[in-house]
Order: structure tokens, then C-alpha cells, then sequence
């Protein structure tokens, strides 16, 4: 794993939550890289729609701050492992990118 990709503080899940609470669908940022990963046929599925609602409607089971100072939050949703790389501003939340994983990916922190 990079350097900058490993988690460097674990932040309660509570925490989280109320960070990213205050925020609406249309203050969430994706871009292309956000869906690099993902083939075009799988960007049909896993858009804009199906990744703000799971950082809006789903309850991560880890989160924490990376070396390289963005967040990392961690869901299992539709039978995957999804990780979720955010940089967290005041008005806006940018999606990085997002990605399935496997069970022995999890960061131990």
C-alpha cells in the first residue's frame, strides 16, 4: 500500500457522521477520477447517485484519516467491501475515488 493511502488515525464512526451531516446530495463533488477504477459499462451502476447516497444513507463500519490527510471511510453495502476516499472541506465533500476491496484490504487500526 502507499505511503499516503495507509490510515494514520482512526476517528469514531459518531464522528463521522456528524462531520458529513450537514451536508445535502448537491454539496457532494465527484469527478472522473472518482470512478477510474470502473469500467464504463460498471459507471452505469456505480455513478454519482449510488455513491452520494451511500456517504448520505449508509453507516461505515471504519473511518480514518490517511497520511496524506484525506479521509477513508469504509462500508459494506450490495454484498461488497466499498472503500471511499474523501477530501472533507467546510461546504463541500469531494469524492477522490471509491472502490470495492477484499476483507484481508481493511486497514487494522
Amino acid at each position: 500500500m502507499e505511503f499516503g493511502h495507509k490510515i494514520k488515525k482512526k476517528i469514531e464512526i459518531n464522528k463521522f457522521l456528524e462531520q458529513i451531516q450537514e451536508f445535502e446530495e448537491k454539496d457532494i463533488e465527484t469527478s472522473h477520477h472518482s470512478f477510474f477504477r470502473f469500467s464504463e459499462k460498471q459507471r452505469e451502476i456505480y455513478n454519482d447517485k449510488f455513491i452520494k447516497n451511500m456517504l448520505l444513507c449508509e453507516t461505515p463500519f471504519l473511518v480514518g484519516i490517511q497520511n496524506n490527510n484525506l479521509w477513508a471511510s469504509f462500508y459494506e453495502y450490495d454484498g461488497e467491501i466499498w472503500r471511499i476516499i474523501i477530501d472533507l472541506s467546510s461546504n463541500k465533500i469531494y469524492i477522490v475515488t471509491f472502490y470495492t476491496i477484499n476483507e484481508e484490504q481493511i486497514p487494522k487500526i
